[in-house]
């Protein structure tokens, strides 16, 4: 893989980060970050993303919004339950909820609009670990729920696509993942030349 473009090797070595240090980031790296997410394609240049950065007290803030929706939609839902649900945000430095904004009602366009966020995720994912950011992309069973979208400010068309999870990497390093193999997940149609 060493005589690979580096984009390549960046894009073939990128792992998902859990573990993270509780040190802070710099903004000035988040910074570069999302405006490697906001690079992405998006169709007929809609732009459809918004991010809000939760660092600090904040993340703290989206925990206590995702624990009230759990209270709502499990009633039986334990103290403790409640607890580690609120401290979730908080296994890193800094959250960016990454927000499809769609501009249409239209259904293809939502697709088209949430597929451009969910590549300007890839393309944040991709620069953390290009500065070696740790970054692990989750988004759980609440991001739809009221409490959550009301903390974020979501219009009612706005989609949460996902919680990506930024830190500098603990020291253990990520777990190994095998190459994907093309076998059984591409069909040639037409053969490229050699």
């Amino acid at each position: 893989m060493s005589d690979e473009p580096e984009a390549l090797r960046v894009i073939l070595s990128r792992r998902s980060v859990p573990l993270v240090r509780p040190d802070p980031l710099p903004r000035t790296t988040v910074e570069r970050l999302l405006r490697a997410a906001v690079a992405a394609p998006s169709h007929h240049l809609t732009r459809p993303w918004r991010f809000v950065v939760m660092a600090g007290d904040a993340r703290r803030a989206l925990g206590d919004a995702h624990a009230r929706a759990v209270a709502r939609v499990r009633p039986d839902a334990t103290p403790q339950a409640l607890a580690k649900e609120r401290s979730r945000p908080e296994r890193a430095p800094v959250v960016v909820a990454c927000i499809a904004t769609p501009a249409a009602d239209d259904p293809v366009a939502r697709r088209e609009d949430r597929d451009a966020v969910v590549c300007a995720v890839e393309n944040l994912l991709l620069a953390a670990h290009a500065l070696g950011v740790g970054a692990m992309w989750r988004t759980g069973a609440m991001a739809d729920e009221p409490e959550v979208r009301d903390h974020l400010g979501l219009g009612p068309r706005d989609e949460v696509v996902a919680f990506v999870y930024l830190g500098l990497p603990a020291d253990a390093p990520p777990r190994a993942v095998p190459p994907a193999s093309l076998e059984g997940v591409v069909e040639w149609r037409g053969a490229p030349t050699a």
